[in-house]
């Protein structure tokens, strides 16, 4: 039984490209041996996790009574392992020295089995009121070579050449692990192993792909940390009038800067001193009662005092400065103090009757005023911008078809097909022409080149890297 396949790889590095290629032949070996077989789960492709350590796992496959990790390895030209266990491999006549992939498998064996030792208490039963482990139970590493690589078996110690396997033996070699099943055989063969019952499969099953699920969400947060730490900061630099202005451009969402509001705070703190005063031609003052009147002669005229203030203000900073870009972002910012002060009178509705109100409308920037390049470098903005990019990809892929059909390259079938899966992945077959089409396409979503394949019954779906897009791509027929 396939418990997790073999995802798509969609880079560009050659080298990992054909170390995926080797994965993906031992893969379908271990599924057309034990595909079909209840007994015997195949994982591809796990990650887990345990402490600070992680471990990549090319396949594992559990059985009733253990566990064999099979560690894949393109190699092409010769192999060879001293009695140190030290591996060789030549390339173009050149030999060199090759990690062992032994080790490294007994070190992602020793991490599998320190965390299903944490869990056993979920994972495994009681018998007899004793909690059942993991201890007794067989521990295999295997090393699966490619198939065109020539492999000393002479000047290779017994036991590690029997660990050494080409993807085509892999049937074999772990049907001859597994052993003997039925219990007959057993008692005959004195084979005393402890046996996983099928709910304790099941578990932990379902607990390594919760935690391979797991890693990945750690790993992807890792690397977008570590990708943004590599991007390079902006220079710090002395405070100019281009980043004065920048930082009075109200980018976020409306609001006004901490200066603005305490003007606004200290006028009004000014007005209500002034009680139930009628400042007439004057302007407009706070009632006794915390409502405003505004004088009949001289409407908006604090919304033009603060206008000519910031205009003076950011005609000062200018001449400092010597920017003359900063000028034009004087009236948006007095515009933020205009809407921000309206905002405020229409919340406090006055207690008793005041005369007829007539305001002003605040200034507009006009059309086409040139925002300053600082304010497109500001964070804010930026963070902004991000906000909609996101919204903008979510609404793309909400839109995006849930479901894409395939059809036979040869003769555009669609009804007549079997879904298939070989050593370059899965396709389908057409009962019509007998072509074989392949699953492999690009997201409907962002049209992203190469998509992750999964298959979970009789549903083959695809998965984008890029922007997360989930769809169908073929339903095998009933």
């Amino acid at each position: 039984m396939i418990a997790k396949e073999k995802e798509a790889y969609s880079g560009d590095d050659e080298r990992t490209r054909y170390g995926h290629r080797q994965e993906e032949d031992v893969a379908f070996h271990l599924r057309r041996a034990f595909g079909d077989d209840p007994e015997v789960v195949i994982f591809n492709d796990l990650r887990l996790k345990h402490g600070e350590e992680n471990a990549q796992i090319d396949h594992l496959v559990m059985h009733p009574f253990g566990f064999i990790i099979i560690e894949s390895k393109s190699i092409t030209g010769e192999v060879r392992v001293n009695a140190a266990g030290e591996w060789q491999r030549s390339y173009r006549g050149n030999w060199s020295g090759l990690k062992s992939p032994l080790r490294q498998g007994e070190l992602q064996q020793d991490i599998l089995k320190r965390l299903l030792i944490e869990h056993r208490t979920h994972l495994m039963n009681k018998t007899l009121g004793l909690q059942g482990g993991f201890a007794g139970r067989q521990w295999k590493v295997l090393c699966a070579v490619s198939s065109n690589a020539i492999v000393h078996r002479d000047d290779m110690a017994k036991g590690v050449s029997a660990q050494v396997v080409k993807p085509e033996f892999l049937h074999e070699q772990v049907s001859g692990l597994i052993g003997a099943r039925s219990m007959v055989k057993r008692a005959l063969l004195f084979d005393t192993r402890p046996e996983f019952t099928k709910d304790e499969l099941e578990r932990v099953s379902e607990f390594l792909l919760k935690q391979d699920a797991r890693s990945r969400r750690a790993h992807a947060v890792e690397t977008v940390r570590r990708e943004v730490s590599r991007r390079p900061q902006p220079a710090a630099k002395t405070p100019d009038a281009a980043d004065s202005a920048a930082s009075r451009w109200a980018v976020n969402e409306g609001s006004i800067r901490e200066s603005d509001s305490k003007a606004l705070a200290n006028k009004a703190l000014a007005n209500k001193d002034l009680g139930n005063k009628d400042l007439g031609n004057n302007g407009a003052g706070y009632s006794a009662h915390g409502g405003n009147g505004i004088g009949d002669n001289a409407p908006g005229s604090h919304e033009l005092d603060d206008q000519e203030r910031c205009n003076k203000k950011q005609r000062a900073m200018a001449r400092q400065g010597g920017d003359s870009s900063a000028v034009a972002v004087a009236i948006p910012a007095a515009a933020a103090v205009n809407e921000a002060k309206a905002s405020a009178e229409s919340v406090a509705k006055p207690k008793a009757e005041t005369r007829a109100e007539t305001t002003a409308p605040p200034a507009e920037a006009p059309v086409g005023s040139p925002v300053p390049e600082a304010c497109l470098a500001s964070p804010q903005l930026s963070e902004h911008l991000d906000r909609i990019t996101a919204r903008l990809n979510a609404s793309a892929a909400t839109q995006a078809p849930q479901e894409v059909r395939v059809q036979c390259q040869k003769c555009q079938e669609k009804d007549a097909l079997l879904g298939r899966y070989g050593p370059y992945g899965y396709y389908v077959k057409c009962q019509v022409c007998n072509a074989n089409t392949s699953l492999k396409q690009g997201c409907p979503a962002c049209e992203h080149h190469s998509v992750r394949l999964s298959k979970s019954g009789a549903v083959y779906s695809g998965h984008c890297p890029q922007c997360e897009h989930e769809f169908v791509i073929f339903r095998q027929p009933d």
